[in-house]
C-alpha cells in the first residue's frame, strides 16, 4: 500500500513541473527575418508579434532579425527575447571603428542587425522590455527622435549603434557586447542632443566607443552622459561614493569629449523578464499540489505506524 501511494506522488510531481514547464517560454522561434511594413503588416503574419494600433507586443521568443518601415510605432518586448546567429566569433568580419583598412574576409556572413531602420524616413521607433543578444549589431539607430528604454542588450559586437541626432537611450542593461554603444558611422560629427541616462554597462569590453579621431575638435562642446543629477552605472568604475548617496564623487571620464558627471555606484536597470503564460491560479495550484500530497502521504505513513 505504501508503495503504491508513493508511485501517485512521484507521478503527481512529475505531472506539476510538465504543467509549470508548459507555461514558460519557448526557446527563440526560428525567422530569418521579420518586416513591419509601411502599412503596419508583419511579414510574416505568423511570428508571435501581437499588433493593436501602432503597438507591436512579443508574445514569446524570435530567433530573427526586425526590419523596420513604419514610423512612429512601439515595439515592446513584453521581457522576451530576440536572438542572434552570431556565436561570439568575428574574424571574418569588417570591424565597425576598427577603420577602413582591415583584412577581412568579404565573402563571409555580413553583419546581423537584431533591429534596423528601412530607410532615412523612418522616425519615432521606441524599443522597450526587449533582450536582444547574439547579433553583430543589436539595434542600429540611424534616425532622429527614436527610444530605447527597458531593455537588454547583451552578446552583441556593438550593443547599439546611434549614427542619428536627438534619440533617447534610458534604463537599459548593457552587458558583455565588445562594444556597448558605439557613435557616428552616418554622420561626420558625434550625433547630437543625445539623452542617455540611469543605463547599466556591465562588463563590455568596452562601454563606448565611437570614430578613432586623429585630432579632437576643441571647439566641440564636452558631452556628458547625465542629466544633470544622475549618470550611468559603469561597472569598471573606480571611483568613491563618501556620502552614501548612490553617486559616485568623481566623474567617470570615458575620454577627454565624454564624461559622466554623476555615476551611478549601483545597477540602474536590469534585464527584463517575461512573464508565464500560466494564469495565476494554475501556478498557485501547481505548487501547492505537491505540499498537500506530501503532507497526506507523511499523515498516513504515520497513521499505519
Amino acid at each position: 500500500m505504501k508503495k503504491s501511494v508513493l508511485i501517485v506522488f512521484v507521478f503527481l510531481l512529475l505531472s506539476t513541473s510538465q504543467i509549470l514547464s508548459s507555461g514558460l517560454s519557448s526557446l527563440p522561434q526560428t525567422v530569418t527575418r521579420i518586416i513591419i511594413q509601411p502599412s503596419g503588416n508583419i511579414d510574416p503574419a505568423d511570428v508571435p508579434i501581437h499588433r493593436n494600433g501602432n503597438i507591436y507586443t512579443f508574445t514569446d521568443n524570435i530567433f530573427a532579425q526586425i526590419i523596420v518601415d513604419k514610423d512612429n510605432i512601439i515595439i515592446d518586448g513584453a521581457g522576451y527575447v530576440l536572438q542572434g546567429t552570431y556565436n561570439g566569433t568575428r574574424t571574418d568580419s569588417w570591424v565597425v571603428g576598427q577603420g577602413p583598412d582591415q583584412e577581412y574576409d568579404q565573402t563571409a556572413i555580413p553583419w546581423t542587425i537584431g533591429i534596423d531602420l528601412a530607410n532615412e524616413n523612418i522616425y519615432g521607433l521606441t524599443i522597450k522590455n526587449l533582450n536582444i543578444k547574439n547579433f553583430y549589431i543589436g539595434v542600429y539607430l540611424w534616425t532622429s527622435n527614436n527610444t530605447i528604454t527597458d531593455c537588454a542588450v547583451s552578446d552583441n559586437i556593438v550593443g547599439i549603434l546611434l549614427s542619428g541626432d536627438c534619440n533617447t537611450i534610458i534604463s537599459n542593461y548593457l552587458s558583455n557586447n565588445d562594444e556597448g554603444i558605439f557613435f557616428g558611422v552616418n554622420t561626420e560629427d558625434v550625433p547630437d542632443n543625445i539623452i542617455l541616462n540611469h543605463n547599466s554597462f556591465v562588463d563590455n569590453l568596452e562601454h563606448f566607443s565611437g570614430c578613432v579621431c586623429e585630432e579632437y575638435n576643441t571647439t566641440e562642446p564636452m558631452h556628458t552622459w547625465d542629466n544633470g543629477e544622475e549618470g550611468n552605472y559603469w561597472s569598471d568604475y573606480n571611483g568613491t561614493d563618501a556620502d552614501g548617496d548612490g553617486i559616485g564623487d568623481t566623474p567617470y571620464i570615458i575620454d577627454i569629449q565624454n564624461q559622466d558627471r554623476y555615476p551611478l555606484t549601483q545597477l540602474a536597470a536590469v534585464p527584463p523578464t517575461a512573464p508565464s503564460n500560466l494564469p495565476i491560479e494554475i501556478i498557485t495550484i501547481a505548487i501547492a499540489l505537491p505540499i498537500i500530497i506530501a503532507a497526506a502521504l507523511i499523515a498516513y505513513i504515520r497513521k499505519k505506524r
